[in-house]
């Protein structure tokens, strides 16, 4: 390991900044169990830790990569020379009239259960989705025909230059299916504003959600969620079913419960699941010429 990370390394256990882990298993930090290891995963506990580690980072212009529950994550299997910065532990909340503050590792699908059980609607859509807020925001997650930043006030992110920054008037900046304008820039979303009401129907509509992902997804399998967008007025799932396409590359394979889940049914590796998605991807387009665009993200 390179003299830059090592003093990384001190620099976050002198001034206790969080956690690290060394020599790190990417495996363990994403829904799929795919990928390879890297110098170290970085695990903040709080955000001002955060932001003396960032600046470090910038300061050293150290390579990164920055994870929450890694639940739409496809990671290499090559050796990361590079530090991961897991956000998981950033996980508090705080209320405030009808708006709830919440960091950036806060889970959704947590955050909604709570919230429903108390009688507080508006984010019961997150039901079963097993991503970090911070992670929901930067794609802008959803279900059900919503997604998070319909909710959403105000986002509290570091810039490119280590500074902090509030982001409003969400509506207008660029949110839309499964984009944000973070898609575009190197940032840090460190917490958000949210707008909820008081419903006392909430946590059966939180319920009713769940159910049916029960019903129709693979939520007991290793997966990062749905493979593609959907395209305009169609639905991926739907293509792949239409297409003479293959289901299985070694262990990598393509849910039998829902299309547009790819799982790991064992111990497939990046270049299985890789060559599978681009197989389909091929076969979708020679069948319907439609080109169907990923959701997950891969790390390579």
């Amino acid at each position: 390991m390179s003299k830059v990370y090592l003093d990384f390394i001190s620099y976050v256990k002198n001034n206790k900044l969080g956690l690290i882990e060394i020599d790190a298993d990417l495996k363990n930090y994403c829904t799929l169990k795919i990928g390879g290891k890297c110098y170290c995963v970085y695990k903040p506990d709080t955000i001002n830790n955060l932001i003396r580690a960032y600046n470090y980072i910038l300061r050293r212009k150290i390579d990164y990569e920055v994870i929450g529950n890694g639940s739409n994550l496809l990671i290499s299997d090559e050796y990361h020379f590079k530090i991961f910065i897991c956000l998981k532990w950033l996980n508090q909340v705080s209320f405030k009239e009808n708006t709830a503050i919440v960091s950036s590792g806060v889970m959704g699908n947590v955050l909604s259960k709570k919230l429903s059980l108390n009688q507080i609607s508006g984010l019961e859509f997150l039901a079963g989705i097993p991503g970090t807020i911070g992670g929901m925001i930067y794609m802008n997650a959803g279900a059900w025909g919503k997604s998070i930043s319909e909710v959403i006030k105000s986002i509290t992110y570091l810039d490119e230059f280590g500074k902090v920054c509030i982001m409003n008037n969400i509506k207008k900046l660029g949110f839309g299916y499964r984009k944000s304008p973070f898609m575009k820039r190197k940032v840090i979303i460190i917490s958000c504003e949210l707008e909820l009401r008081e419903d006392s129907s909430s946590i059966k509509l939180y319920y009713d959600y769940l159910e049916k992902k029960k019903k129709t997804q693979p939520l007991k399998e290793k997966s990062a969620g749905s493979t593609f967008k959907n395209p305009n007025n169609l639905y991926a799932w739907k293509l792949i079913n239409e297409t003479n396409t293959i289901r299985k590359i070694n262990d990598a394979e393509i849910s039998n419960i829902h299309s547009n889940f790819f799982i790991n049914n064992n111990n497939a590796s990046f270049n299985d699941m890789k060559q599978l998605i681009k197989r389909v991807q091929e076969d979708v387009f020679n069948a319907h010429h439609i080109s169907l665009e990923l959701e997950l993200n891969i790390i390579e």
